[in-house]
């Protein structure tokens, strides 16, 4: 089978029909210019899957509508099987195919399929007959894929929660953020100016005589440090054997641990594990979830010696279903009016036309009702979904939110 794919700036679209289809040979068909660099990584997607697919480019000058179809014409004339996908294709090359394909005769044309994926209906319809819906192989990309595909490259050593972590092994540690969010970060702010002066990160062992010359309002920090031990405790998230003249405890898991090392990676965890257990017909809706996804803009790392600049970013989650990511930022406590222009900007670059994006916050906490509206009125214009009292979701109107946020 070939593949006549009509290239389009969706990266997702050009490469969607070759891992469905996984035809011997796909012909790239638009811009010289515009194929060249990306044609390099589909090329290396495919190899990296395993899949024996040729990539071939085909240039047109995509404003000369004859030169268009006789191009298209030349391609189908050896003896095989075609099909032509004109998912996001330009207009012009388009109509370029249904003119070529009038002129062919009847037996010529029934070895050829013209087709397109419709995001509005999740289905591959055909075209030459009343956009019937075609049988489809699920395609999905991982987040790394996804970032590889656009350009870009992933940067290692993230921590990622065990595929084993469910929601009910953060319940506990959960019920303290959710009785007062705000706390919360104050509680772990003063905690980590304590524990940056232990030994182990693991099993914390601190001598407290030495720190209240060391720590300003030592009483006071102490007792809510202390406070917050005897939570952790009840909730089953550290063993505590602290006395009176050292702390002295030790966390039951590095998950519960990571949640601990800043006020803001609890709600990313959450996030997280809340995406992962979502099922459809017995599967996980999300096949792919990774946390704090740090991504180089031109996918060349550089060794720190030759101090280079480089142009990275992190988003919080990334969460795809099939082909189509979640971008999502969490914010546990005050938002800078730039994150959301950050968000849309890298969703937009690493997850092309079709990507979506969720800001996730405890509380919107901005300075007035009137900042509230306007910050509110931002994530509308970007088409940004919003969510603003995340501690106080249950599981099924989490649920609720991670698919509203996709469709």
């Amino acid at each position: 089978m070939t593949l006549i794919e009509c290239f389009t700036e969706s990266h997702v679209d050009n490469i969607a029909a070759s891992l469905r289809l996984q035809p011997d040979k796909v012909v790239m068909v638009g811009k010289a210019d515009q194929m060249r660099a990306p044609v390099v990584r589909y090329r290396q997607l495919l190899k990296k899957r395993g899949q024996n697919t040729q990539i071939v480019v085909c240039p047109v000058d995509q404003k000369d509508f004859r030169a268009i179809c006789a191009v298209l014409e030349a391609l189908v004339q050896e003896p095989d099987e075609y099909v032509i996908d004109l998912t996001g294709g330009d207009e012009l090359v388009t109509m370029a195919a249904g003119a070529m394909l009038a002129g062919l005769d009847e037996q010529k044309r029934r070895s050829i399929r013209v087709e397109k994926y419709d995001w509005d209906l999740d289905a591959v319809v055909d075209c030459m007959n009343d956009n019937r819906e075609l049988p489809q192989k699920s395609v999905n990309l991982t987040v790394e894929e996804l970032i590889a595909l656009h350009g870009g490259s992933l940067l290692p050593g993230a921590y990622q929660p065990p595929s084993s972590c469910r929601r009910k092994d953060l319940a506990g540690l959960w019920n303290i953020v959710f009785e007062d969010p705000k706390g919360w970060n104050r509680s772990i702010m003063l905690l980590n100016e304590f524990e940056c002066r232990a030994d182990s990160k693991s099993q914390v062992y601190l001598p407290l005589r030495y720190l209240p010359g060391r720590i300003s309002n030592y009483a006071k920090k102490e007792a809510i440090v202390r406070d917050l031990l005897d939570k952790l405790q009840l909730q089953g998230v550290i063993d505590d054997q602290s006395t009176p003249n050292a702390l002295e405890y030790t966390y039951r898991s590095p998950m519960l641990r990571f949640c601990t090392l800043k006020a803001g990676n609890i709600l990313e965890v959450k996030t997280l594990l809340e995406g992962r257990g979502i099922m459809e017909n017995g599967v996980p809706y999300f096949h792919d979830c990774c946390m704090g996804v740090s991504i180089d803009w031109d996918g060349i790392l550089y060794d720190p010696e030759e101090q280079i600049p480089e142009t990275r970013n992190e988003i919080d989650v990334v969460m795809m279903h099939d082909t189509t990511p979640l971008f999502i930022s969490c914010k546990n406590g005050s938002i800078g009016d730039d994150e959301l222009y950050k968000l849309h900007t890298v969703a937009t670059r690493f997850g092309g036309p079709h990507a979506r994006k969720m800001l996730i916050a405890t509380d919107l906490d901005q300075k007035s009702s009137s900042a509230d509206r306007a910050f509110v009125q931002r994530a509308w214009d970007m088409d940004i979904f919003l969510v603003t009292d995340a501690a106080e979701l249950s599981p099924t109107e989490w649920q609720q939110l991670f698919l509203k946020a996709v469709q």
